[in-house]
């Protein structure tokens, strides 16, 4: 026995269906898209840094919802341009329309999808995105303090650490210690340093995130090129502080980590003390901008899959891939100058959203007044340049 939803008819669910089966796909396409760009560094954490593939999933999972907040909004638009596209080749939209159902009545279940999509892009980048960022953090401190001793091989020059190359001639396997420890300290080019050790021990640093290698019973043999002065310091305790290579970074705390209310009391505490934060400002602004994109797109999603595409859904697949990176494009400079204090981070965040919805109310408008030439959809303009494009690359 089948449901009945309250005022949702059954043209409502058919037009949903056609949308959400694409939409599903394209997340996960467009999510092993962006996964995969990861895999490289992914695996040189299991090669150079003894990760086990399992603690890899994990890194990836807490890196998902960063990747879903940026697919959903491209995943909305394909899904309603291959959706509605499809509707229209098999005349479909004509028949509908025929019987006296409209634009405007067509696009409400589409628009349903999309607002439960906007839904579930808000909680990822109020709740789920900064739960993860953060926890992400903390996963790769606890690799990098874990696995550091693993990085480390005996008797070979090491360069696990940006601008260090250490060299241990005998290590532990149960308690991190090291003997015969030598290290070639470069991060400072004007102070120089090689430091020598009869032992140490690698000792992790909580607070600071970082790693510290406490070295005992040794000398610091310092140059100076510039002033061409060398100097030897001898020591029963020594702390280098350091931080593992790119592979296992772990940064100070981001805004993309603040829950909302620890977001909104940072602003509120630079802004009393006359330093805005403005890299705070520019996500919390994002958190209400960007999740409203699934809404528009899905809009102009409509209009632009009335008109059927020559080139079928890699045409409608390359469409939406510009549109998408337009408007990244445009959250970038607005993100740029946000962050750069030189416009409201509102003003800024909302560039993208304001630029698309002019498009999309207006596509839409022309589509559901029948204001196109011939039937065209109001789309032409872009498939036009496609086609042309297509048609310049096959004479050539």
């Amino acid at each position: 026995m089948r449901l009945a939803i309250p005022g949702f008819a059954i043209i409502d669910r058919y037009v949903a269906r056609e949308v959400l089966g694409p939409f599903a796909v394209d997340v996960g396409l467009l999510t092993f898209a962006l996964v995969t760009g990861k895999l490289l560094k992914l695996m040189d954490m299991v090669v150079n840094h003894g990760v086990s593939l399992g603690e890899v999933i994990g890194i990836i999972g807490y890196i998902m919802p960063a990747f879903l907040e940026l697919t959903f909004p491209m995943a909305v638009l394909l899904g309603v341009l291959m959706g509605f596209g499809r509707m229209s080749s098999d005349q479909e939209m004509t028949a509908a329309r025929a019987c006296g159902i409209s634009l405007y009545r067509l696009a409400v279940p589409v628009m349903l999808v999309a607002l439960g999509v906007y839904a579930l892009s808000s909680y990822f980048a109020f709740s789920l995105r900064p739960w993860a960022n953060s926890n992400l953090r903390n996963k790769l401190y606890e690799l990098s303090q874990t696995r550091t001793s693993a990085g480390l091989k005996e008797k070979v020059f090491n360069s696990n650490f940006p601008g260090l190359v250490v060299y241990v001639d005998e290590m532990s396997e149960t308690d991190s210690s090291l003997k015969g420890v030598m290290i070639s300290d470069a991060r400072d080019p004007h102070n120089q340093n090689t430091i020598i050790a009869k032992h140490g021990n690698i000792v992790p640093d909580p607070h600071d995130k970082s790693i510290s290698l406490r070295l005992f019973d040794g000398s610091i043999f310092g140059a100076e090129p510039a002033n061409n002065v060398t100097h030897v310091t001898s020591f029963k305790t020594y702390d280098l502080s350091v931080r593992p290579e790119a592979g296992l970074d772990v940064s100070e705390q981001d805004p993309g980590e603040m829950t909302y209310p620890a977001l909104r009391a940072d602003i509120k505490a630079a802004r009393a003390k006359g330093k805005p934060d403005y890299a705070a400002e520019t996500e919390m602004a994002g958190k209400f901008t960007v999740p409203f994109a699934t809404m528009l797109f899905a809009l102009l999603g409509i209009s632009l899959g009335l008109k059927p595409a020559r080139g079928g859904h890699s045409e409608r697949f390359g469409v939406s891939v510009a549109l998408f990176f337009l408007y990244y494009s445009l959250m970038r400079v607005g993100e740029t100058l946000a962050q750069r204090g030189k416009l409201d981070a509102w003003v800024a965040m909302s560039l993208p959203d304001i630029v698309f919805m002019v498009l999309a109310f207006w596509f839409f408008y022309r589509a559901a007044s029948d204001k196109g030439d011939q039937g065209r959809g109001p789309g032409d303009i872009i498939w036009d340049l496609v086609e042309r494009y297509e048609r310049s690359r096959q004479a050539a």
